[in-house]
């Protein structure tokens, strides 16, 4: 789970960076956006499955943190649709969808 979370902050020091020069394009930013909800999914289901049953506790703040990161998931953009934005800069404007 650390090293999930080192190598997000890593990203998201580069992309800051990046954005920081104005380098920076919708599909760089979608596809950062993309990777580290689904990381971050990835690390607080471990986190509960590690838990065991005192994952679903609220007392252990485990399942408060899966529940807000699914919150945080669809507000920022779903992992599909930040993953179209970045085709679409890919593909040079082909778009998947309208």
């Amino acid at each position: 789970m650390l090293s999930i979370c080192e190598m997000m902050i890593s990203y998201l020091n580069e992309i800051a960076q990046i954005a920081q020069d104005k380098k920076s394009t919708p599909g760089l930013t979608s596809r950062v956006k993309g990777f580290c909800t689904l990381q971050s999914r990835e690390v607080v289901r471990l986190a509960r499955e590690v838990c065991g049953g005192n994952g679903i506790i609220l007392d252990n703040h485990v399942m408060k943190s899966l529940c807000d990161l699914e919150a945080y998931y669809t507000y920022e953009g779903t992992y599909e649709t930040n993953m179209l934005v970045s085709g679409r800069e890919l593909t040079g404007g082909l778009a998947a969808f309208k």
